[in-house]
């Protein structure tokens, strides 16, 4: 299923996710330098958009996302998942398109569907696919 976003759309949310990203390893870097690190955790603005939105706790959210996710993401074959195995990276703009997939089956649309996908690219490309699919 593709969902109905222009490629403006999606190169915009692609561009937002890596600038998001960016900031975020930026913040980790600075704080790891410090003698106390932050009591802010580097991902704290993208958990707040999810809880936000979804009306529940970021982990429960993202465990829901990654089993609807599961065939894409996790499992041999799936499309995201072999690129990850291959690259050790994903481009923002497939994330952005597999994922705003995911979270319209799941039930979300317009400017909610634009700002999860953002929120939830940034976790996933921030503590890697293999992290995502084993670890929450």
């Amino acid at each position: 299923m593709s969902i109905s976003l222009s490629p403006e759309k999606v190169e915009s949310l692609a561009t937002q996710i890596d600038i998001q990203l960016s900031k975020t390893r930026t913040s980790q870097l600075t704080n790891a330098r410090e003698v106390e690190p932050s009591s802010t955790p580097p991902l704290k603005r993208q958990f707040s958009e999810i809880e936000k939105i979804t009306k529940e706790k970021p982990v429960s959210f993202l465990k829901r996302f990654r089993e609807a996710a599961k065939q894409d993401v996790c499992e041999e074959g799936g499309i995201l998942n072999a690129h990850w195995k291959k690259y050790k990276d994903l481009a923002s703009k497939d994330v952005v398109e597999s994922f705003g997939s995911t979270l319209v089956v799941m039930g979300f649309s317009g400017v909610l569907l634009e700002a999860l996908v953002v929120a939830v690219g940034v976790i996933v490309l921030h503590i890697g696919l293999t992290a995502f699919c084993e670890e929450l």
